[in-house]
């Protein structure tokens, strides 16, 4: 099945050490809590092959993969198409 980049809004934790941590994102005007969020690193993604960041984490009691552009600074969820 394919999937769509759809491209969301994240409120996220800037470290001093030069991390990011994603704390929520709004989806479909809801906002939802991002928790235990773990860095996977560069992966491709399954859409276009670039390497955005990855990050595993907890939403909605299941575990995600949210994804962060840094060269465009914007982060993306993977779909299902509409």
């Amino acid at each position: 099945m394919e999937l769509r980049r759809v491209y969301v809004e994240v409120t996220a934790k800037f470290l001093r050490e030069g991390g990011i941590v994603p704390l929520s994102l709004i989806w479909e005007g809801r906002t939802l809590r991002v928790g235990r969020a773990e860095t996977v690193g560069r992966v491709p993604d399954r859409l276009s092959g670039f390497l955005p960041v990855c990050y595993e984490c907890d939403i909605l009691g299941r575990r995600r993969r949210i994804y962060f552009e840094p060269e465009k600074k914007r982060w993306f969820v993977e779909a299902l198409p509409e």
